[in-house]
């Protein structure tokens, strides 16, 4: 009786913890802007390298649009950075909910203050610090800050998040009642099957002929056959809502093989870091070469993501019984308006084509650490680096830029995706001291191109990155340039409200920059993008000025240019 009576316990603590995961508090939260809510991305939406981790909420293609607390709480965390987040704020609630709101153009004026007084204080515009319960204080509703277009955002909107305060997990918004009209079920575009004998990344998609009848998808043919008896399938697929003609990431996926659920996933509850593994689960290379978002519904052995079901399935069907399957694939939104594929498949000998892997191939399995060397170079994946096992081509060919001073090192492919840094030492011999503290590693990865400042190791330089594509070593002497916008030297501002230079460099990025006033007073620079901008305050006072720009790059070359100019 006592066992029986501790396993009624138990089922009813697991009960009531799954469903607690589902209960999130309705109508708790509000629409943080005045305007009705319209989206332009939702949670879980695919990016490259990312998941969506919130809700891009329209401004009416307009800045500086009031934004309000969500909820009663206080400002935990002030973050200013050039790319990302922009300017954003985090509100801790008192029911263990964390909201983020981002883009942002300025605070209301006491944050405002305290921030620029901090900026001063550290000469630094970028920031990222966290404030006691006690120091600001919000209401529901309260004013906080002007919407806008700052750090990675694309167009004026403001970004927004809910987190669990304690974990820092990231959940949908839209699971919290936010006040958004959908009666749109979720939209396919194409239906794909994969061959599974091999890895993701040795085969291309098939696509399935699909029709819509009566409501729901279905194949054109009686029974699908396909060429393999393993496979796996794939969706493209997008949501709308009532609200705007924008299209979004779908919810929930469900796949059904002979009414059985074989694999599942919901966009909700993970970290930041874990939303890389969006590269497990799309066709990366559809999506990197066609920006076409084939969601897989698989789990590759490498993807940890955990929103995935049943915990011990990974979405593969097996056909090798000479028996015809039914298929069931359920898409849903957050408000269950639900869209159903359905049919048959079989596997067809006929239809077979087999691959075979590159004799200079090298094959990389997942959850192993893979070393592969070069006359020149060496590279280190480590256990998490690769979703599935896959054949990686690596070979050398000769420098053919005149500031390359090493081979180039041509590692696998840029529509393969790493999960995370591998090491890359590259040999440069014949190079002196100075030489070696101007040389860059650089990466080119498909159109991206990622410079960094490497370590070396006697005649070799190390580095990591988190592509693959083609790396060099370059020698890099030459320092930016500081390039005036809409002024000049001399130049006398009456009602001007702000200055900006553009500053870029030939081979790497600007890694740092600073501007003084003749007296040694620094002056806050704002970033975005190549462009520095600074808004006129009380320390650049009226009268004559000389100013000192210095702007330096990865490789450590400086350009420091003087303008003069009045201010009345």
């Amino acid at each position: 009786m006592k066992h029986f009576i501790l396993t009624l316990t138990l089922l009813f603590l697991i009960t009531c913890f799954i469903n607690a995961q589902d209960n999130y508090p309705q109508g708790y939260f509000r629409n943080p802007l005045n305007i009705p809510m319209q989206l332009a991305a939702n949670f879980g939406e695919l990016r490259t390298d990312h998941f969506h981790m919130g809700l891009d909420i329209r401004t009416q293609a307009r800045e500086n649009l009031p934004v309000h607390a969500a909820a009663d709480g206080y400002i935990s965390r002030v973050k200013i950075e050039k790319y990302g987040y922009g300017h954003a704020i985090y509100i801790t609630h008192p029911n263990g909910y964390t909201t983020l709101y981002a883009h942002l153009n300025s605070f209301y004026p006491a944050l405002e203050k305290y921030l620029k007084d901090k900026q001063y204080k550290d000469q630094s515009w970028e920031q990222d610090f966290e404030l006691p319960a006690n120091l600001f204080p919000v209401t529901k509703g309260q004013f906080i800050a002007n919407s806008g277009n700052t750090g990675g955002s694309q167009g004026p909107h403001l970004h927004f998040e809910i987190r669990d305060t304690e974990t820092g997990n990231n959940y949908n918004p839209l699971l919290f009642g936010m006040p958004l009209t959908d009666h749109i079920a979720p939209i396919v575009y194409g239906l794909y099957w994969y061959d599974r004998r091999y890895s993701a990344y040795t085969v291309s998609p098939q696509s399935l002929s699909i029709i819509k009848k009566n409501g729901i998808y279905t194949s054109t043919t009686p029974v699908v056959r396909v060429g393999s008896p393993i496979v796996s399938l794939g969706v493209r697929m997008q949501d709308m809502n009532n609200a705007s003609s924008f299209k979004f990431g779908v919810y929930h996926a469900a796949l059904y093989v002979d009414d059985a659920l074989q694999f599942e996933f919901k966009t909700n509850d993970f970290l930041y870091p874990a939303s890389r593994y969006v590269n497990a689960s799309m066709d990366y290379k559809r999506w990197v070469v066609n920006k076409q978002g084939i969601q897989y519904l698989s789990r590759l052995p490498g993807n940890k993501l955990s929103i995935f079901t049943p915990l011990d399935g990974n979405g593969t069907i097996t056909l090798n019984d000479n028996q015809t399957h039914k298929i069931r694939i359920v898409l849903s939104d957050e408000k269950k308006n639900t869209t159903t594929i359905s049919f048959s498949l079989k596997y067809d000998e006929a239809l077979q084509k087999d691959y075979t892997i590159p004799a200079d191939a090298i094959v990389c399995d997942t959850n192993s650490v893979n070393n592969i060397k070069t006359n020149n170079a060496s590279i280190h994946f480590d256990a998490n680096a690769f979703y599935d096992p896959l054949p990686l081509s690596v070979y050398e060919t000769s420098a053919t830029y005149a500031r390359q001073v090493s081979p180039t090192i041509h590692i696998g492919d840029y529509t393969i995706p790493v999960h995370n840094d591998y090491n890359v030492m590259i040999k440069a011999p014949g190079l002196n001291a100075n030489q070696k503290n101007k040389v860059v590693m650089e990466l080119k990865s498909g159109s991206s191109v990622s410079v960094k400042k490497g370590l070396w190791q006697g005649n070799w330089m190390l580095s990591t990155f988190d592509e693959l594509g083609n790396v060099r070593l370059l020698l890099d002497e030459v320092p930016p340039v500081i390039t005036p916008i809409s002024w000049k030297d001399g130049s006398t501002f009456i009602s001007q409200k702000t200055l900006t230079v553009k500053c870029t460099d030939d081979v790497s990025r600007i890694a740092s920059f600073s501007a003084t006033l003749e007296d040694g007073t620094w002056l806050m620079f704002a970033r975005k993008s190549d462009y520095f901008t600074y808004t006129f305050d009380e320390h650049c006072p009226a009268g004559s000025h000389t100013l000192t720009i210095t702007a330096m790059d990865v490789a450590g070359n400086a350009s420091v240019e003087t303008y003069n100019f009045t201010k009345q």
